[in-house]
């Protein structure tokens, strides 16, 4: 049987499994994405994650994390992410002759995050480079950016006045 891996995930969905560091009804593993010491290696044909890489610190626990996640990959599998797009809100926020205060003031906290419990801070910002060079770093290969991940309605579909505020990738263990 194969198993996927829907890390932060606040849903429950048909054929993923959830790990998320709060618990809930919808989280089959109560853990931080940065630890997936439980799980043997080749576990899961997918990993998804949106808005959870900028939680990581990029002086080594986010490097360190993609390796673990590439471990639990099986060969051949992908891993879907989604993060803030930093290129996109860094342009967003320069916006002050088309955006109020209040408005900049919301990129502001979707750049450093929104504070609402001590796993919602942003210590890492991350575009298309930056992500390529992690992933690549921590062994995956065919890096792509696709405009939808295509599994859930989450934040990885999120706009800003028209703007989609997350880059969204796609990568490969290799077989």
């Amino acid at each position: 049987m194969t198993r996927r891996l829907h890390i932060g995930g606040v849903v429950r969905a048909p054929g993923w499994e959830v790990l998320n560091a709060l618990p809930g009804e919808h989280v089959d593993h109560v853990r931080n994405a940065n630890d997936l010491s439980c799980f043997s290696a080749a576990t899961f044909s997918d990993i998804y994650a949106s808005h959870v890489l900028e939680h990581l610190d990029y002086t080594g626990e986010l490097l360190a994390t993609l390796k673990q996640w590439h471990r639990v990959l099986m060969p051949g599998g992908t891993v879907h992410l989604s993060v803030p797009d930093l290129d996109t809100l860094a342009d967003l926020l320069l916006l002050k002759d088309r955006l109020a205060m209040s408005e900049r003031f919301k990129v502001m906290r979707m750049l450093f995050g929104g504070h609402e419990d001590r796993y919602d801070y942003h210590v890492t910002g991350l575009n298309e480079e930056f992500i390529a060079y992690f992933l690549r770093e921590a062994g995956f290969i065919d890096v792509q950016r696709v405009a939808d991940l295509g599994f859930f309605d989450d934040t990885s579909r999120q706009t800003f006045h028209g703007m989609p505020i997350s880059l969204n990738v796609t990568a490969r263990k290799a077989r």
